[in-house]
């Protein structure tokens, strides 16, 4: 229970963070990046995590990824490597929303993977984010990871 509101507790912390450096809302959209190509340059960016991908129903997702650690009404944990941790965020039993904890450098993906070509914004804390819209596609991922690399979260939403 303690580690899950700890959990719960740092994502808070790096959602505000990503949203008071960027200074941009979830929603907010802008012309110019609706306008642009959203297709990165070097590949694509990350839309599912181990098989899971936005839109599946939550029955899907347990076929993929197994009986999760823990279980709410809206959200199942499921642990990964190590400490590393994914919780998917359901809307009408369907995934709004995937997020991945990774607290072992060794297991997060590279960069250009996740969010393509996408500005990677420094905080004055020494933290790194960067986030990218797929409009033409209605999602967005982002990536978070504190200074010293031992905290990372990627988040796939709509």
């Amino acid at each position: 229970m303690i580690r899950r509101i700890a959990f719960a507790g740092s994502l808070i912390i790096a959602v505000i963070l990503y949203l008071s450096t960027t200074g941009v809302a979830r929603a907010d959209v802008s012309l110019t990046t609706a306008c642009q190509d959203q297709t990165p340059q070097n590949g694509a960016i990350m839309h599912e995590y181990k098989g899971i991908r936005l839109g599946m129903s939550r029955d899907q997702v347990k076929e993929v990824a197994g009986k999760p650690s823990d279980s709410t009404d809206i959200s199942d944990d499921f642990k990964l490597t190590g400490e590393d941790m994914m919780t998917i965020h359901y809307e009408n039993n369907m995934v709004k929303a995937i997020q991945i904890a990774f607290f072992d450098i060794k297991n997060v993906p590279e960069w250009k993977a996740v969010v393509g070509d996408a500005e990677v914004n420094h905080s004055d804390s020494g933290a790194k984010h960067a986030r990218k819209v797929m409009a033409d596609e209605n999602y967005w991922v982002s990536i978070w990871q504190n200074k010293d690399g031992s905290m990372t979260r990627i988040t796939i939403s709509r």
